[in-house]
């Protein structure tokens, strides 16, 4: 057999192999869909109850609770990787919705918000008050164990009385 037909029938074989992963993968997807296990990829990818800028300072006023002010856009694979994990954790989701008012703000649709609180790099998060003062922020991707631990140290306004690494002692 010539080198050039035992080639067509390797890159062939590629192809057909490509075809019936790409088409496995694409029924896992559409079932696991159907059965609820992901989210529409017009949703976001995550349970948590996300606020608009305004309304959310709004409630946080309201509702006295503090403000997790997220900045993110769908480019950055920080904040898709967050979207996956930190917030996809059950733990960090039941204490965000019972002890937060979450706002979520995309730079490319709002830079003029972006520019606001100084975003340099994605993600970022914010730490405000329920009247609206900045408590802290944090820069990039933080894992579900610390991100928790953040949450109780701004919930509990921890923050006022000790550092955060004195704080995770405590804990």
């Amino acid at each position: 057999m010539k080198k050039e037909n035992i080639l067509v029938i390797t890159i062939i074989c590629i192809a057909i192999i490509g075809f019936v992963l790409y088409n496995n993968s694409k029924s896992e997807r559409q079932t696991d869909f159907i059965q609820g296990k992901v989210s529409s990829p017009k949703s976001n990818a995550s349970n948590i109850d996300w606020k608009s800028y305004a309304k959310g300072l709004e409630l946080a006023k309201s509702q006295n609770k503090p403000v997790f002010l997220y900045f993110h856009a769908d480019w950055c694979t920080y904040c898709v990787r967050l979207k996956k994990t930190t917030f996809k954790d059950q733990t960090v989701l039941k204490y965000l919705k019972n002890n937060f008012i979450s706002i979520a703000v995309d730079t490319d649709k709002n830079q003029e918000l972006a520019t606001q609180w100084k975003v340099k790099g994605l993600p970022t998060i914010w730490f405000l008050k329920s009247n609206n003062s900045k408590i802290n922020s944090i820069p990039g991707y933080v894992d579900k164990k610390q991100f928790l631990h953040i949450l109780k140290y701004i919930q509990t306004q921890s923050y006022e009385k000790m550092n955060f690494s004195d704080f995770v002692k405590t804990i």
